[in-house]
């Protein structure tokens, strides 16, 4: 009887499958399974000091962007492909994130790996709510070695719709959906983003400041308050092409986070030099003390 209890809970478990957001009790379920690898993403510093959960690597966000001009950028594949093996991550590998939420930017450098693994081929990528407070604030153990893993094998297999370029958000103003993940004030333009010249935001894009959803504790809000958000106050189907962006390309990926792998839209990108690109060229189109929802334009801004 015991037996068949255990296989039923196995398949339902299987028939739930991967989720994108993990609570700590289902991160420490997992500790001993040899498919799931546990990343730790806060600076070098704070991982040797504050300690990390059992078995967890090591990476920050440095790993994965570079400079180009004033923006930043997702780095190569190349580059993405040796860390990510340099991590001991196999192709089948089961990949769990968490951060050192000491403010809610923090939660930041998580959501972006996350959308870098998921853009390069990684299939199951999670992030651990509520980062490593959480875990200490229930009693749960952390050590302070340095942990290192053999060489993985993961092979970079690139998903080129989850990323767009400047024509392409020029190309498509009017046509698609965009949401700007900024502070509202600095998307309505009467205060500036840092690095960005010029004030305001991308013609008929929407302002969706991306700690609307998480909690004063750094927890995401309820999925079904999140679906109420975007469906019903935004009108978004989840089939529907949505652009996201911000200042430049971590704000906005919590936003992709939350569409993408809490309410299961599938047809997100992300724009990554976001406004520390745009903002800082004279050619682009800018909007300013408006705010806006979507319609389609007739005729696009060029």
């Amino acid at each position: 009887m015991k037996k068949i209890i255990v296989l039923c809970v196995l398949a339902a478990a299987n028939l739930l499958g991967w989720n994108a957001l993990q609570s700590t009790a289902q991160v420490a379920s997992q500790l001993n399974d040899p498919k799931v690898i546990i990343v730790d993403v806060s600076e070098s510093e704070t991982y040797k000091k504050e300690g990390h959960i059992h078995g967890a690597l090591h990476t920050d966000i440095g790993a994965w962007r570079s400079a180009h001009e004033k923006h930043f950028l997702l780095k190569t594949p190349d580059e993405i492909q040796k860390h990510m093996r340099s991590l001991g991550i196999n192709t089948d590998s089961n990949v769990i994130l968490y951060g050192h939420l000491g403010s809610a930017k923090d939660l930041l450098h998580s959501t972006y790996i996350y959308w870098a693994m998921k853009h390069y081929g990684t299939r199951n990528v999670a992030i651990m709510d509520g980062g490593l407070e959480q875990w200490k604030s229930e009693k749960r153990f952390v050590l302070n070695d340095e942990v290192r893993a053999p060489e993985g094998n993961f092979t970079v297999q690139v998903a080129p719709e989850m990323v767009v370029d400047l024509p392409y958000v020029k190309q498509n103003i009017g046509k698609i959906p965009m949401i700007d993940a900024r502070p509202a004030e600095i998307y309505f333009g009467v205060t500036s983003s840092n690095g960005v010249e010029r004030l305001g935001h991308i013609p008929g894009a929407m302002s969706y400041f991306w700690t609307y959803s998480i909690t004063p504790e750094l927890k995401v809000k309820s999925r079904e308050t999140l679906k109420k958000i975007f469906s019903e106050g935004f009108g978004l189907k989840q089939n529907q092409e949505i652009i996201v962006y911000c200042t430049g390309g971590l704000e906005t990926s919590f936003n992709y986070f939350v569409l993408s792998g809490i309410l299961g839209y599938t047809h997100m990108r992300l724009y990554d030099g976001s406004m520390r690109e745009w903002g800082n060229r004279q050619e682009t189109p800018m909007v300013q003390y408006r705010w806006e929802e979507f319609h389609p334009l007739v005729e696009v801004i060029k």
